[in-house]
């Protein structure tokens, strides 16, 4: 049966409509949060409270407290859309909950991935994020609310810079089941991290290795490159991996450490390679080097202070295009440079390109393959950073081992020629100098840190007179040494022959080269007699001074290299109170920080000194090679 109205009144019509107005306001003002509702079905396990909720932005006008927002809100699904930088401070998500009658023990997992956020139940704060440590965002542990049994009253708040949870965020299910959720997914936060850190630390305890080497062998270069650059992308990297986790530094200062991490690490490895192949850094590359650590700072200035706000600001989604054009110039310029080296005979570039070949291929791919930046085995992941530094590690540290092993052997066995070299120079200057009447002879002699062939002997002769040879093998080391050795055992046999210098020049000039070594000699032989006549030879040596003046003799060539070679005798007579100065081309040759020479006129200015203080000045002058200086001084009779 239809009823029809139209034989009511006007009058009468108007006033029920108005009744039924009045009766409708009570609902109309009611909180509309709790027509929102979520039925979650969590009998066979968890279940994703993606929504409906109703969003609100900022806090309610009667306080955080309250456990109903009278503005209206709108309906949102968690992952439909995302709040913007400058948008809202504060946001709201309310629903209530109806669980499954068949849940027990029913709980509320939400990911706290937010600035701040409170979780309110019933209008009561359940969980409060902020309390907890000053960890980063997505390291935090998921909040765990315990529900009451029943529909629920579930309030979120988020504190910006918003960032609404997305779809997976809230849980609802058992809270033992929630309980294990969280223990996993603080796992994979482990898992995440764990390869990039124990690398890096790998790379720190490498560096420390590397210089400890460097300590004790200074001239190894190399070591301390590459411990620079494992340094600087050890602690970039580990940086990286706290931030995650716990930031160390302001976000601005982490915008600088990646960007050293990335670019700036670069630039040890050029000092590397050029100190690994034996070449000098050249102004090129010392600039290349500036520019890689400069290229970080600059681009970092405007994020680090608001002075440097005038500097365009670098966009964030244009790092990868800036790494390329920094990443493909050093792979490019340091893979050419070792090939052409390799190619030239340079046997450690050849060393070095294979891990260069290796890593700078996963850089590369890296780089142009969004699919191969982070990957995951089982649990762990991987970046393409991480595995280029891998391998490039697992490359050259056998390189490196060998290169410190054979460099190792040849120090000692450098060592051991320097010891026994040493000891031989130690018989090339008489341990004693006899005594001849009338004269009073007086020796010093310098050894250089490297050791030389300087020698010197006085020798007595049959006739009461006395053999003085002062000599100077070319060369150094060893073979230096040795050869000075045979000079000075041909000498004390032809002393006792009662030969003149010039023939003892000759058979010594013979011995040496009967012995076929390498090199020459140059001799000053002199032979005095106990009335104070000298008949000397030369044979290449630096000229004596007498009593401050130089004496003539002729030039000849040393000893060793013309088997007929002619020295003649020449005859000086000491006069009582007359100075006689032998000395080698240590003295003449020294060398101050400016790299001037000591020089002749010096030398000359202070032959009249006694033999230790020309030696030590020579020494305090610059001393570049052994030192020997000889006096002898004519009595003058009583």
């Amino acid at each position: 049966m239809v009823t029809s109205f139209a034989h009511l009144p006007e009058a009468i019509l108007r006033r029920a409509c108005f009744v039924v107005a009045l009766a409708l306001i009570p609902f109309a003002a009611a909180p509309r949060d709790h027509a929102q509702t979520i039925v979650a079905h969590s009998a066979g396990g968890p279940a994703r409270l993606d929504g409906p909720w109703l969003l609100y932005e900022g806090d309610p006008p009667s306080g955080i407290s309250a456990s109903a927002d009278p503005r209206p809100g709108r309906v949102y699904q968690l992952g439909t859309d995302r709040i913007p930088r400058q948008g809202p401070q504060v946001i709201w998500l309310r629903a209530t909950v109806s669980p499954d009658e068949r849940l027990s023990n029913p709980a509320l997992l939400v990911n706290p991935d937010a600035g701040d956020c409170q979780v309110f139940v019933n209008g009561q704060k359940a969980a409060d994020c902020s309390k907890w440590p000053r960890t980063t965002n997505s390291a935090r542990r998921w909040l765990l609310v315990h529900l009451p049994a029943g529909a629920a009253q579930i309030a979120i708040r988020i504190v910006g810079p918003a960032r609404i949870p997305r779809r997976g965020d809230v849980l609802i299910g058992n809270a033992l089941t929630l309980e294990a959720i969280r223990t996993a997914t603080d796992a994979n936060h482990l898992y995440q991290g764990l390869p990039e850190a124990l690398l890096s630390l790998s790379e720190l305890l490498a560096a420390v290795i590397l210089l400890l080497i460097f300590y004790n062998d200074r001239r190894g270069r190399e070591y301390l490159w590459f411990a620079a650059f494992l340094l600087l992308d050890g602690s970039m990297s580990l940086e990286a991996v706290v931030k995650n986790v716990y930031p160390l530094l302001p976000r601005s200062a982490g915008y600088l450490t990646d960007a050293l991490g990335m670019i700036g690490r670069y630039a040890p490895l050029v000092g590397f390679i050029a100190a690994f192949t034996g070449v000098r850094l050249n102004r090129w590359m010392r600039g290349y080097q500036i520019l890689l650590l400069a290229v970080p700072v600059w681009i970092s200035l405007p994020v680090l202070s608001e002075k440097f706000a005038w500097l365009p600001q670098f966009p964030g989604g244009a790092f990868p295009i800036l790494l390329l054009v920094v990443q493909v110039p050093f792979i490019l310029g340091s893979l050419g440079f070792l090939g052409w080296k390799w190619r030239r005979g340079n046997r450690e570039a050849g060393l070095l390109l294979p891990s260069f070949l290796l890593a700078s291929a996963f850089e590369v791919l890296g780089i142009i393959l969004p699919s191969f930046r982070r990957f995951h085995v089982g649990r762990f992941a991987f970046g393409y950073d991480d595995l280029s530094m891998f391998f490039f590690l697992v490359s050259i540290g056998p390189v490196l081992l060998f290169r410190h092993r054979r460099i190792t052997l040849e120090h000692e066995r450098a060592t051991a020629e320097f010891e026994a070299a040493r000891d031989i120079q130690q018989r090339l200057v008489p341990k004693s100098i006899p005594a001849l009447a009338g004269c009073h002879i007086e020796a010093a002699y310098l050894p250089a840190e490297e050791v030389g062939g300087d020698f010197y002997q006085i020798l007595p002769r049959p006739d009461g007179g006395v053999v003085i040879a002062v000599g100077d093998v070319s060369g150094k080391g060893l073979k230096a040494a040795m050869t000075g050795v045979l000079a000075i055992g041909a000498l004390r046999t032809l002393a006792f022959e009662g030969l003149d210098p010039a023939a003892i020049l000759i058979r010594l000039n013979a011995e040496l080269l009967r012995a076929a070594n390498d090199g020459f000699v140059t001799c000053f032989c002199a032979v005095l007699s106990s009335c104070g006549t000298l008949r000397f030879a030369n044979a290449g040596h630096l000229a004596p001074f007498c009593n401050g003046r130089e004496i003539d003799v002729p030039g000849t060539l040393p000893l060793g290299i013309d088997p007929h070679a002619v020295y003649e005798d020449r005859t000086l007579m000491l006069q009582p109170t007359d100075r006689l100065t032998l000395l080698s081309d240590g003295v003449v040759e020294a060398q101050n920080a400016t790299g001037e020479l000591f020089g002749f006129e010096r030398t000359c200015q202070i032959s009249g000194q006694t033999a230790q203080s020309i030696a030590e000045q020579a020494r305090r002058f610059g001393q570049t090679d052994d030192i020997t200086v000889l006096t002898l001084n004519r009595l003058a009779v009583a």
